[in-house]
């Protein structure tokens, strides 16, 4: 059956080798599935237009060759670098100033998997899905999902753009992206949350740097003027108590 999930080829934005090395003959280690329902991310604090991305693609990476992956039914080969889904946006909120985007495919996995959010080919965020046994224990019922990420983009960047009005920059709270994912595993339901706070560009840093010394200067501008008047008046008192002590002598 042709395989209906976008199988993605090492010329596309992957930024790492899946195996290093893999034995046929190795033997499988069955492991429950972790079956995830909801994907959703929401982006807040950002300006919101017209122009906002009706959808983000989400790429899932096994990160090792046995680790299972199916989407919505169909199990990808163990040969793939992954697959893509779609994060489709939900809400848009000019008011809230945020965007919600929502994947509801069904994603199975039975093994650590990396994920990547695009926007086109900007890379907007990535992180891991990973797997391990609570307490150092193997049994199967002390295995968790523990989940990473961590924000790509920068404000400015992309379609997160700085908020401005009558011409001038904002610099209120910084935006925020919410990962949210939720599923079950082993007949146990599981929430796993992330939130992440984005950074200024190198430029905006450096610009609100130099926006700030005028000011400082022009703090500090009056004073050296006061010191040197200051100065200025004790030379005259001196001045005129030396003349008066060399009068004095005659």
């Amino acid at each position: 059956m042709e395989d209906p999930c976008e199988t993605l080829n090492n010329s596309e934005a992957f930024h790492m080798s899946r195996y290093h090395s893999y034995n046929n003959h190795s033997p499988r280690i069955s492991s429950p599935w972790l079956d995830l329902r909801v994907f959703y991310v929401r982006i807040s604090n950002v300006r919101v237009e017209d122009s906002t991305p009706e959808a983000l693609t989400i790429n899932h990476i096994p990160l090792d060759p046995d680790t299972l992956l199916e989407i919505n039914g169909v199990r990808m080969s163990m040969y793939s670098e992954g697959c893509s889904s779609q994060l489709r946006r939900d809400r848009v909120d000019k008011k809230s100033e945020e965007a919600t985007y929502v994947s509801t495919d069904n994603i199975r996995l039975n093994g650590s998997v990396k994920f990547e959010v695009y926007d086109k080919k900007e890379l907007v965020l990535s992180g891991f899905l990973e797997m391990s046994d609570g307490n150092g224990f193997t049994g199967e019922s002390k295995k968790q999902w523990n989940m990473t990420c961590e924000a790509e983009i920068t404000v400015g960047s992309g379609f997160v753009k700085e908020k401005s009005r009558n011409g001038q920059e904002l610099l209120p709270a910084l935006p925020t992206i919410e990962v949210y994912v939720t599923g079950c595993f082993s007949g146990t339901p599981i929430i796993l949350t992330k939130t992440l706070q984005l950074g200024l560009r190198k430029k905006q840093s450096r610009r609100m740097a130099l926006d700030s010394i005028p000011e400082y200067e022009t703090a500090e501008e009056p004073q050296k003027d006061i010191s040197s008047e200051l100065d200025l008046q004790e030379d005259k008192k001196s001045f005129k108590e030396m003349k008066w002590t060399s009068l004095s002598c005659w």
